[in-house]
């Protein structure tokens, strides 16, 4: 038997061989066709592709089974006809030779595998709020805010102190207990809790207060307090409304809560108190949203302006509330001229909810109705008046439509009485908007939109409509408004001070709640919530306490007068469509400076205002003197003796108001009103000022001198302004406006600094004191006075106590007693005493119980409940100075960063309306349609030069298409030719693998709020162009990528109608002509569509970027300004800042510590499993490291590393962290001087702001490019490592433990993420300029990019010992995006340009037209490896040259100016050590917009240089200051 296997067995090895070698090896090519050579025959190119391949293959007949059709179409892959000319197809060696034969064959390549680059962004980029006044004061890092008003809700998340340093060692407050309160709720961010009430209990002996402490059951407190100082809060609403990200204007700052207002009411006794108390704790600004109206005039009897004095001489910022007595002149209170006095304005945003008819008619109208409301149509009744309750319940179940007959709140009430589904209100009462927050699903629509509803009903049988509510729009013009409640100015008790000082968003103002406060009502129950939408100057004055913060932190030494002149004089008195800011009260006629001041505050520019009036204490002093306050006036509100030797109401203000009001003189007589004031320089350097004057029409305005001249920081200089007009105005009020210039920055940036001044009559004041002021409140009187004698009648006939503030000159206290408390206490117990001795009546108090408050910092004296007696035997008390009765005190109740300029909407984002009606295709690994990021919210309709569609497949269908995502197909035929056996089980555009979906919405993803993950960069996700469409052409397979399928992707994209391509995948190595991705963008850039591509991911090494075609854009990644962090803090205390992303939860409880050295040994490892091992890693093995303490189950580890690639690493199954040598050896210290070493581990910590940022990271390819080395690559570096964007729900995004982990979103790195991040800046550029060439785009994007990090220091380079980055790392620098919507010059090119290149770099004409499609470029021009890039690369490598002769390199190049009208520019060229740069002409002149000038840059030097690469850079800069035009300069001996 072994004898015939032998003899049998090399037959049958034969036959196998034979049979085998008999079927030929296929592979899959894509062919390039000449298509003027296809046959007239045919009809399209499909068909003759069809024809060729059927005369070619070997198999149509061989199959007896199978029809010719068959074979064809499993051969076919597919027909290009955009991007080549030509098809992919299944070819064995002997077919494909066959091909080559027939006419019209160019080339063919064979398929290949490709590779994917995956390793407050747009915050980082200057897209975000994070610029200006923020991030120059670090958001008012350890500046105090205290807030005097109902108390706070510490759980609230706007008091979270996440990402909050220590408590500032100088802070004094504390926090007090009470009912439910106790020192553990403060933290680091709320830092102090008081409260206040002796002064209502004594007020109201009987009052019983359930929350006897600073928890704030009102929500007021709570809501003033996140406006001011809020931490971040990631997808706050009011039910639906004004969705978003909450935080305060100094989101940094900290807070200190003074409850004072209760339910029962306030008195100032305890407002005194509070203030007092908080300027001895150590706030640095203080809130008032509170205040007191007295018809007293006199500031010593306003205990708000009293208190408040003491606080300006102790350095502290105060701001109050104008009221909300409004529209009325004189109704403003809180003037006191040491006080900022703020009124209330508009946003830009409103609440609406939409009517939608039958007829498909929709009706918009304002509403906050907060249930929840089916979509569904309901019948439409027109009920008239709606004055029949009875009639109105039979049609309960429809919506039912009133008109307005004089009482809509009757109508109202109706409705509710009847129970109906929905209700439509038309009326054009102003008041309607008071029923917005309607209990029940209701539209108040105007008499217009009211005739359309009823017209439609009236014309149709079944009339039908459907609501929809909870929509919110931004953007809204105009705005700001000051709104109609926002008491006016003037200031009764002190008219020659303007008030108010300006104006800050009040009205529909989101902010933290109370959630035991009820914010609205559905049918009859009550709803409850974390936020609440308020309005009122309450609303205003916490953006105004928290903008001063800012300033305060950016400018510690700044006194408050300083800080108020800041933000009066930066004020903007223009609205959003530059036209004077509107009266909502007066017809929306322009506003005057007695309803807002200087105008609307604006945060950056008070940052840096120029100039400020400056004003003293004793500044203040002379005022008073000049109002004619007695000696004891003065010292009431100073609590020192002053002797009026100086007097003026002329104070150093930032306004002026003057009054025209002689009766007595002849009508034609003249008045000069003169007035002086003093300015300081707050620049760095000295600075030159020219007044300019606006307004006052029919007066004569002089300011003397008109220059000021100021040769350093802190100089002052003065001036005198004069008013010339007739005794009796014609008009009631003229205003105008002062503005000094700065001369260095005219026509540029102008640095006006503006005071406002108005002229009023005394006929205006006369009719406005009788009209308005006199009559309600004597009706007001009146019902007090009813009120009092109701209550007085029931009383016992005894004299009823009164509290008093009681002020007492210091000076008279007695020497035996050491403080003032043992002062004022002796003095009550003598009064008492006294009255003992002559009455035989019932005892008195308790001289506890009467003593109520000591002052010893706002006020010199204190706070008592006295009866009549008591108060006059007190008058006659040594060292009493006055008193006054305790009042109520009556609280101020009626996107913000981003309106008032700290959000995103200044720059590239609102100049391209965010990308809007831009499409971006991504070729990449499919997309979850599911995903937030890709809703339509806010999203245009599609464009309708839109081509493309949604193709249907596995778990996806056409309806998970929208105004966001427009377009999704996939693409695998190639994939599935090149490995038949494997099976596709997503066959559809879905992402399995989460790439795709992370770079679309990093492109354009939509907002997100409360993105993160698990804790780490919690915030708003956006993508780049939030308004741009996206379309996903999937090619990336979990089985892999190939060329074929990529071609035909950007194929089917140019034909769809795409403007910009993102590619976050390339190829090695290989020429232009057989790089697919080249081939195909060159067809994208000739139709005009922007391409760019990820420049991969093998640096730091020299010659490793893909994708170096010079018709894309190749973007780098570097890092950014984020930090995601751990805190190890070590058994003694010390605490140790390292970088994780351990999702795991933080533990207090300390574990051994143990060094481990190399941790190179698991066994070792594996005895230590229960302690936290400390590894230091000292030769680059730190990712076998975790992976050796991953596999020992340790219960933590703490890695100790340099390594450049530390971001690999940080995302832990286990609690890990990682330290640099330096922060290491703390850790090692520790443990080497300690004989049992412990620790404990914090996590999930997010640092923004970072410094210095960005690095280019360590694993982005550097350049030169091998496939065209002549043109620099990368181009520019964008954001790559560690981003956070949305991902697929199917693949895990960690591991804890043993269990894989999913989320919404994912942080990842890779040039992969840069990609997409300058795709959705093309894309906002392709927005603003849609006539911009792709070359245009790319040349604006480099030549602005910025070559500095936020230190302004040279970006550095991870992987290179963090030396300063070469344009071979990081091309022209970090994107820039806003700089970039206006470069002032641009590079362009055309195909025509692209083809000379490749003429000059030996093309053939047939690579050339693998690359064109086309044989009508022909090398006959000139050709030129010089394209007119914007920059340039040299080498200097003739190793066969002696190295003392010198090389010329010359490079000639044309410039576009993009600029407005004429402009100059000059070269300027950054040295280049060991070489010389010449630029000739070195200055350019255009005499319009769009006009050409070329120049010549020549570098000369060795030709063998010693360095392997020096660089530099040339700058064009136009004359105005406004473009540089900059491009990198490289030369190299690096062989690419």
């Amino acid at each position: 038997m072994a004898i015939l296997m032998l003899k049998v067995l090399p037959v049958v090895l034969f036959l196998i061989f034979y049979v085998s070698s008999s079927v030929a090896r296929s592979d899959t090519y894509i062919i390039h066709m000449d298509i003027s050579a296809m046959p007239k025959a045919y009809s399209d190119h499909h068909s003759w592709y069809l024809s060729m391949l059927s005369s070619v293959s070997e198999t149509s007949n061989a199959a007896a089974t199978a029809t010719t059709t068959t074979i064809l179409n499993s051969k076919f892959i597919y027909a290009y006809t955009n991007s080549i000319h030509g098809f992919s197809a299944v070819l064995t060696a002997s077919e494909l030779e066959a091909l080559k034969k027939f006419p019209g064959y160019i080339s063919s390549t064979r398929d290949r595998p490709l590779t994917v680059h995956t390793t407050h962004t747009s915050q980082f980029l200057g897209l975000s709020s994070f610029s200006g006044a923020w991030s120059g004061s670090n958001y008012g890092e350890d500046v105090i805010i205290g807030l005097v008003d109902t108390g706070i809700w510490p759980e609230s998340q706007s008091f979270n102190d996440q990402g909050m340093t220590k408590v500032p060692s100088r802070w004094k407050g504390k926090c007090m207990a009470g009912t439910q309160f106790n020192s553990s709720l403060c933290n680091k961010k709320l830092i102090g809790a008081r409260f206040y009430n002796k002064g209502l209990i004594a007020n109201d002996p009987k009052l019983k207060i359930p929350m006897n402490s600073p928890r704030d059951v009102s929500g007021h407190g709570t809501h003033t307090s996140s406006i001011a100082a809020g931490s971040y809060v990631k997808g706050a609403s009011y039910f639906g409304y004004a969705t978003g990200t909450a935080r305060g204007m100094a989101p940094r700052a900290r807070l200190a809560m003074y409850k004072v207002v209760w339910r029962y009411g306030v008195y100032s006794s305890d407002v005194v108190a509070a203030i007092d108390q908080a300027l001895q704790d150590g706030v640095n600004v203080l809130s008032l949203s509170l205040g007191i109206g007295l018809d007293d005039t006199l500031l010593e009897n306003d205990p708000i302006a009293v208190a408040t004095f003491a606080a300006m001489e102790k350095g502290i910022f105060v701001v109050a509330s104008a009221g909300n007595d409004g529209p009325l002149y004189w109704s403003l209170i809180n003037g006191a001229p040491w006080l900022v006095t703020v009124g209330a304005g508009t946003l830009d945003r409103e609440f609406e909810g939409i009517l939608t008819l039958g007829s498909g008619v929709k009706i918009n109208f304002n509403s906050l109705y907060p249930g929840n409301y089916s979509s569904s149509r309901m019948p439409l009744v027109y009920m008239d008046e709606c004055d029949s309750v009875t009639e109105l319940k039979k049609v309960k179940n429809a919506i039912i439509v009133c008109k307005d007959n004089l009482s809509i709140s009757g109508q109202v009430v109706n409705v509710i009485s009847a129970g109906v589904s929905g209700a439509v209100f038309i009326s054009n009462s102003s008041y309607s908007e008071l029923y917005t927050r309607s209990s029940f699903p209701a539209a108040f629509v105007g008499l217009h939109d009211g005739q359309s509803i009823i017209d439609y009903i009236k014309k149709n049988i079944n009339p039908t409509g459907s609501f929809q509510f909870q929509n919110t729009v931004i953007g809204t013009k105009p705005a700001p408004r000051v709104d109609s409640y926002s008491s006016r100015g003037p200031f009764l008790s002190c008219p020659s001070i303007l008030k108010p000082d300006l104006l800050a968003p009040g009205s529909l103002i989101l902010g933290s709640w109370s959630p035991i406060s009820s914010v609205a009502k559905v049918g009859s129950h009550l709803l409850f919530s974390n936020f609440n939408l308020l309005s009122g100057t309450s609303m205003a004055t916490p953006h105004v306490a928290g903008v001063a913060a800012l300033i305060k932190a950016a400018h510690p030494d700044w006194s408050p007068a300083a800080i108020r002149s800041a933000l009066v004089t930066t004020a903007n008195s223009l609205d959003n469509t530059l036209c004077p800011i509107e009266d909502v009260a007066n017809d929306n006629l322009p506003a005057s400076p007695l309803d807002i001041g200087a105008g609307h505050i604006t945060p950056n520019k008070a940052l840096n205002p120029g100039l400020v009036y400056d004003a003293t204490a004793e500044d203040y002093i002379k005022l008073l003197c000049a109002m004619n306050y007695t000696r004891t006036q003065i010292q009431i509100i100073t609590k020192s003796s002053h002797n009026c030797i100086n007097r003026s109401l002329d104070l150093n203000y930032p306004s002026f108001i003057a009054f025209f009001n002689n009766y007595d003189s002849n009508p034609e007589d003249k008045i000069v009103q003169e007035f002086w004031r003093t300015v300081t320089n707050v620049e760095e350097v000295g600075a030159s000022y020219t007044a300019n004057l606006t307004g006052l029409d029919d007066l004569k305005v002089f300011v003397e001198p008109q220059r000021l001249v100021f040769k350093q920081k802190f100089e002052k200089k003065k001036y005198k302004l004069s008013l010339e007009g007739p005794k009796l105005l014609k008009k009631v009020v003229v205003y105008g406006s002062l503005n000094w210039v700065d001369d260095n920055e005219c026509n540029k940036k102008w640095k006006n600094h503006r005071q406002q001044y108005w002229l009023e009559t005394e006929l205006f004041m006369c009719k406005a004191i009788s009209n308005h002021l006199h009559l309600p409140f004597m009706a007001k009187l009146l019902l007090e006075l009813m009120c009092f004698f109701i209550t007085f009648s029931a009383l016992n006939s005894l004299p009823q106590p009164d509290t008093y503030i009681v002020h007492m000159n210091l000076s008279a206290m007695p020497k035996v007693f050491m403080h003032q408390f043992g002062w004022y206490s002796a003095t009550l117990s003598s009064i008492s005493h006294g009255i003992k001795l002559n009455t035989t009546t019932a005892t008195t108090m308790s001289i506890p119980s009467k003593h109520i408050y000591t002052y010893t910092n706002v006020i010199h004296g204190f706070c008592a409940s006295l009866s009549p007696l008591e108060f006059t035997i007190l008058q006659n008390s040594p060292g009493y100075l006055f008193s006054i009765r305790d009042v109520p005190v009556i609280a101020h109740t009626t996107h913000t960063s981003r309106f008032l300029g700290l959000s995103l909407t200044t720059g590239a984002w609102p100049s391209s309306n965010f990308g809007k009606d831009v499409i971006i295709g991504l070729v990449d690994s499919g997309i979850w349609p599911e995903s937030e990021s890709f809703s339509d919210v806010g999203m245009s309709e599609v464009p309708a030069r839109w081509k493309g569609r949604c193709v249907e497949g596995t778990g996806f269908n056409y309806s998970m298409c929208n105004k966001k995502l427009i377009g999704a197909r996939f693409f695998n035929k190639g994939l599935l030719s090149n490995k038949p056996n494997v099976t596709v089980l997503m066959n559809s555009a879905r992402d399995t693998d989460g790439h795709g979906t992370h770079t679309s919405s990093t492109a354009a993803g939509n907002y997100v709020k409360g993105a993160s993950f698990f804790g780490y960069a919690k915030g708003t996700a956006r993508g780049m162009a939030p308004r741009s469409h996206l379309a996903m052409y999937k090619v990336l397979w979990d089985a892999g990528a190939y060329a074929s399928d990529v071609i035909a992707a950007i194929d089917q994209a140019i034909v769809d109608g795409v403007d910009v391509i993102s590619l976050s995948f390339g190829l090695d190595g290989v020429p232009l002509y057989e790089d697919p991705v080249a081939m195909a963008s060159f067809a994208a850039t000739e139709k005009g569509i922007f391409v760019g591509s990820s420049a991969g991911n093998e640096g730091p090494w020299f010659g490793t970027v893909h994708n170096g075609i010079p018709w894309i854009l190749n973007v780098a990644a570097g890092t950014i300004d984020r930090n995601f962090n751990g805190i190890i803090t070590l058994g003694n205390g010390v605490s140790v800042l390292g970088s994780s992303l351990y999702i795991g939860n933080s533990s207090q409880s300390r574990l051994p510590l143990v060094f481990m050295d190399a941790c190179d040994n698991l066994d070792k490892l594996k005895q230590v499993r229960d302690k936290v091992i400390v590894c230091e890693d000292k030769k680059e093995f730190v990712g076998i490291q975790v992976k050796n303490a991953a596999a020992s189950r340790v219960a933590g580890g703490v890695f100790i590393s340099n390594s450049s690639y530390l971001e690999f690493f940080v995302e832990t199954s286990f609690p890990a962290l990682f330290l640099h040598l330096q922060e290491g050896q703390a850790v090692l210290g520790y443990i080497k001087k300690t004989s049992n070493p412990t620790a404990s581990m914090q996590f999930r910590l997010t640092q923004v702001g970072g410094k210095p940022a960005p690095k280019v990271a360590a694993y982005s390819s550097r350049g030169p490019s091998s496939s065209c080395p002549s043109i620099l690559k990368p181009d520019i570096m964008a954001p790559g490592s560690l981003v956070l964007a949305s991902w697929t729900q199917t693949s895990p995004v960690t591991d804890f433990g043993a269990n894989d982990l999913f989320g919404e979103f994912n942080i990842i790195t890779g040039t992969s993420m840069a990609c997409p991040h300058a795709a959705g800046v093309a894309a906002i550029l392709k927005g603003a300029h849609p006539k911009w060439s792709p070359a245009a785009i790319r040349s604006a994007m480099i030549t602005t990019a910025d070559p500095f990090d936020n230190t302004l220091s040279a970006i550095k380079e991870l992987g290179n010992h963090d030396k300063p980055a070469s344009p071979l790392a990081m091309g022209a620098g970090h994107i820039n995006p806003n700089k970039a919507l206006d470069p002032g010059l641009i590079y362009d090119a055309t195909a025509e340009d692209y083809v000379n290149l490749l003429c000059g770099m030996n093309y053939t004409a047939e690579q050339i037209q693998m690359i064109t499609k086309s044989s009508s470029y022909k090398c006959s021009n000139p050709s030129s490896l010089d394209l007119n890039y914007p920059s340039f690369i040299a080498f200097f490598n003739a190793t066969d040259a002696s190295s003392g002769k010198k090389l010329v390199h010359n490079f000639q190049r044309t410039v576009t100016n993009v600029g407005d009208g004429k402009a100059h520019y000059t070269a300027k060229v950054a040295p280049m050590t060991g070489f010389k740069v010449n630029v000739v002409p070195n200055r350019l002149i255009f005499e319009h917009k769009y006009e050409k000038r070329s120049y010549k840059l020549s570098i000369e030097g060795p030709k063998v240089m010693k360095e392997l690469v020096v660089h530099g850079s040339l700058s064009w800069a136009d004359a105005e200051g406004r473009h540089v035009v900059r491009s990198p300069v490289v030369v190299t001996r690096v062989k690419p």
